[in-house]
């Protein structure tokens, strides 16, 4: 949603729950211009909430990610803001390869990233303040949309939201 209120196109592939937060949501998305025709419900799961302990989380496996991947006619930055199913995850770093995508990977705090997503693109650890973090991840993703390489878009990223001071 952070990187739709800048604008950049942004299409969602993920799921949730068939549950009424789910719905909203999905509303939530439509709102903030996200498009998410390739976002799955899954009546096993429970939409995860902030806050609340609710499981099963909605999951996606690799033929949903293939799936919802297919709707895309063209991605220039696929963001993996979690980490994937095991067998979801190469299909997703294939269909990046194949659209000449960048890859953003989204780690959560003192983990080791997966050596082949590592490989494929940025790895973002994850810091206790997220706010601050998901708007520079939005305003680098849009940096990278928009054709910029990757250390002027981090760069320009990180200085605009004052994460790190720029280098002179």
């Amino acid at each position: 949603m952070a990187a739709a209120a800048i604008g950049a196109a942004v299409q969602l592939v993920g799921s949730v729950g068939d549950d009424r937060e789910g719905d909203e949501v999905i509303i939530r998305l439509g709102r903030a211009g996200v498009g998410h025709a390739a976002l799955l419900r899954d009546p096993a799961g429970r939409t995860p909430v902030a806050g609340q302990e609710r499981e099963p989380a909605p999951r996606l496996d690799a033929q949903d990610v293939e799936l919802g991947l297919r709707y895309l006619a063209d991605a220039r930055v696929l963001i993996l803001a979690e980490p994937l199913e095991t067998d979801a995850q190469p299909v997703a770093l294939e269909a990046a390869r194949y659209h000449g995508a960048e890859v953003i990977a989204l780690v959560p705090s003192g983990s080791v990233p997966d050596p082949d997503v590592a490989g494929a693109g940025t790895v973002l650890e994850a810091p206790e303040d997220l706010e601050a973090f998901v708007d520079v991840v939005a305003r680098y993703a849009a940096g990278l949309e928009a054709g910029k390489p990757a250390a002027e878009a981090f760069r320009e990223a990180t200085a605009s939201t004052g994460w790190e001071r720029a280098e002179a």
